[in-house]
């Protein structure tokens, strides 16, 4: 049971329902005024989680489609049908959060795991040129970044 969880990303979903539909559920039901729920709830603690998961799905090699649980969980149904979320916050901070999370996806890729990889097929041979002498051509061109 629990490799199917992990298998079908029980975790994002779990996190999305938690903070697409739960945290604003709480927020109207403790009668929190609406601008601590956009500044604690919608901007800080929702943008910091795409921004983990833009890092996850970038490492752990899930599908791009995990980007999409939270923006459309957050914008269909807690704007659109329960109507948790005002219409002028929900749709905005759906795409906000798609953004945030494709900065971290699409962001620094130090750690990637096809970073060490030859890139060509049949991998790297000796070049010659007209003088006879071999040339090595190294993996990363001979530039170090």
């Amino acid at each position: 049971m629990m490799e199917k969880f992990i298998k079908y990303y029980g975790y994002q979903w779990l996190a999305a329902i938690v903070l697409g539909i739960i945290i604003p559920f709480l927020g109207k039901v403790t009668s929190m005024s609406g601008l601590h729920k956009v500044i604690f709830f919608y901007l800080i603690l929702n943008s910091i989680y795409t921004l983990y998961l833009g890092y996850q799905v970038r490492k752990r090699g899930y599908s791009p489609l995990v980007l999409l649980f939270l923006p459309v969980l957050f914008t269909a149904i807690s704007t659109l049908l329960l109507d948790l979320v005002s219409h002028e916050y929900g749709f905005y901070f759906g795409l906000m959060y798609i953004v945030l999370s494709l900065f971290t996806f699409f962001g620094d890729t130090r750690d990637d795991p096809d970073e060490n990889q030859i890139p060509v097929e049949a991998g790297f041979h000796n070049l010659t040129d007209d003088s006879g002498d071999d040339i090595q051509l190294p993996v990363d061109g001979g530039f170090k970044s």
